[in-house]
């Protein structure tokens, strides 16, 4: 019998282990000679951050110069040159052997992140953003940090951010000796500024000129702008704080025999004055407010278009013109004062906190304690009218005055859609996810009235709550938005903007006063004055001496020409 053997693969897995391991040798002397030198790679970071996240700026830039000119194209050099060498020296600054890389790929990231934001819906992170931004860490707000998260923002981050990163990452970088390092830098840093001096020197008077008269281009240089705003929150948090101030200490009441008052104050958030039809807006936005005795100013301006900034500065007695928030957080507001004269004051947030308004007189807050099964709860929070439940419990306990604050959602974006129930989906169609940039502008905006139409409905409950109660209480409500929203107005969404960039979108707010009439027969007896002064210029300065003059609080503090139903 014949032995027989089965043939052998003539050494097949041996040979594909061998061309793997080849493979693996190539790319790893591939690797290894992706090298380059500290200082360059400072450099050519810089400029990559610079040129693929500006595209907003360089597009102001190319509408406002003449690039078919000498002196517009070296100006317009010189920009590019100017925010790379400061970016570039920065990193030249602070890229020791141990820290170059990881500052590279945070810059990296946090560009195109910030990139994202400045291009595709105009936010500009000045110090006012960056307070903003830390309020929402400070409230642990996760719901609106998830809502600003997209795919487009997602793709952005990985395509300019990580990507680089990664390279950045494996690219081996060839230090020199300490001396030979700082003379290299040294000569990166002074080439740079001979060519920045280059082409500005020769077009000086040119630049200058287009300097004075742009200046708030610089708002738009990414993340130049954003940083520096950043290093003046972190300064700003290392000073001093000042010594609290108590004010209205002299605040007592003059009830004079009258029946108890019971106000409801709300503050809306991110509604636009001209997108209510109580203001002349085409669409039928407030139907349940238009059947209502209202006065309904028309005029009124935002002291910010944040809600970190509008909402305590409403509060306080500095106005817009001195206010600030280390200044607001360093002395009473006005609900302290209705405190201190004997008014029961109950804040209640449907938002994201009451920005330190509340500091000494505690509130609630809906958000910190959600109940899914609520027939309100939805997309991870409540609407609107989870506010209307147990309001009468805050007037149980006692006899005084009541002002019941309460922060709504109101329309709050991005995420437009989120912000009421599917029955006042009446404006079709509408932007359904948390992207308006990527939506059709009417798209937007047919999501953002029905948030309108929404709030209309709620006001109209809570007056409905107020008259239920009137038979022995004297009662009113008073209504104005924190600030504006830009619904993709030449290019812009959302809000935020400092006050020299910020369009009336942004600053044009609601504001109204309903009153019972029992209430009006001792408040405003003349109310056909009072209506004939509604398209009078307003603003949240008149918050605080208004809901002193609606409870009779006697206080210096008090100035009655602020005050929109007594002054004058």
């Amino acid at each position: 019998m014949l032995n027989t053997v089965a043939p052998r693969p003539c050494g097949t897995a041996q040979q594909t282990r061998s061309a793997l391991g080849t493979l693996r040798e190539a790319a790893a002397s591939r690797l290894r000679r992706l090298e380059c030198p500290a200082s360059l790679l400072c450099v050519l970071s810089a400029a990559y951050v610079v040129l693929v996240n500006n595209s907003r700026m360089f597009g102001l830039l190319d509408e406002r110069m003449d690039l078919g000119t000498v002196s517009g194209l070296a100006g317009f050099a010189a920009v590019f040159l100017g925010l790379t060498g400061m970016v570039a020296v920065s990193l030249l600054l602070v890229g020791g052997k141990y820290v170059l890389k990881p500052a590279v790929i945070v810059l990296l990231v946090l560009s195109a992140g910030l990139g994202y934001f400045t291009n595709a819906c105009g936010v500009v992170f000045d110090l006012k953003m960056i307070e903003n931004i830390a309020e929402t860490f400070a409230d642990r707000n996760t719901r609106e940090a998830k809502e600003i998260l997209s795919a487009p923002l997602a793709l952005r981050l990985l395509l300019l951010g990580v990507l680089p990163s990664v390279l950045v990452g494996l690219t081996t970088i060839r230090w020199r000796s300490a001396r030979r390092e700082v003379l290299e830098r040294s000569i990166y840093a002074g080439g740079m500024l001979v060519v920045f001096a280059l082409l500005v020197l020769p077009n000086y008077r040119f630049m200058l000129f287009f300097g004075r008269e742009n200046v708030r281009i610089k708002y738009y240089a990414t993340p130049t702008h954003a940083l520096n705003s950043l290093r003046k929150f972190v300064v700003a948090g290392l000073r001093r704080e000042k010594p609290f101030a108590a004010l209205g200490q002299d605040a007592v009441q003059n009830r004079k025999g009258r029946p108890r008052r019971v106000g409801i104050m709300v503050v809306g958030e991110t509604a636009r004055a001209d997108h209510f039809s109580l203001n002349g807006y085409p669409r039928q936005t407030n139907p349940c407010l238009e059947q209502r005795r209202l006065l309904n100013y028309t005029r009124t301006t935002s002291s910010g278009t944040s809600t970190s900034f509008s909402v305590p500065c409403m509060f306080s007695f500095l106005t817009r013109r001195h206010f600030t928030p280390q200044k607001g957080a360093s002395q009473s507001n006005v609900l302290d004062v209705l405190h201190q004269a004997g008014v029961r004051v109950v804040w209640i947030d449907n938002n994201s906190s009451d920005k330190g308004v509340c500091a000494r007189i505690g509130s609630i807050n809906l958000q910190h304690s959600p109940d899914p099964a609520s027939p309100h709860y939805a997309h991870g929070g409540y609407y609107d009218e989870v506010l209307l439940e147990g309001l009468g419990s805050h007037l149980e306990g006692t006899d005084a005055d009541v002002l019941i604050v309460l922060h709504t959602m109101g329309s709050h974006g991005p995420a437009y859609h989120r912000r009421y129930p599917p029955r006042f989906a009446k404006f079709r169609p509408f932007c359904g996810h948390d992207a308006p940039q990527h939506a059709s502008i009417e798209e937007v905006v047919n999501a953002y009235d029905n948030t309108i139409l929404y709030t209309d409905f709620v006001l109209d409950r809570m007056i409905a709550f107020l008259e239920s109660i009137d038979g022995s209480c004297e009662t009113f409500l008073y209504y104005v938005s924190d600030h504006g929203e830009s619904l993709g107005e030449n290019g812009v969404y959302l809000h935020g903007l400092p006050d020299v960039l910020a369009p009336a979108a942004q600053t044009h707010v609601p504001m109204l006063v309903w009153m019972s009439d029992r209430t009006a027969a001792v408040v405003a007896p003349d109310m056909a004055l009072l209506q004939g002064r509604v398209d009078e210029p307003t603003s949240h300065d008149n918050v605080a001496h208004t809901l002193l003059g609606l409870f009779d609080v006697k206080t210096d503090l008090y100035r009655r020409e602020l005050d929109l139903l007594r002054g004058k």
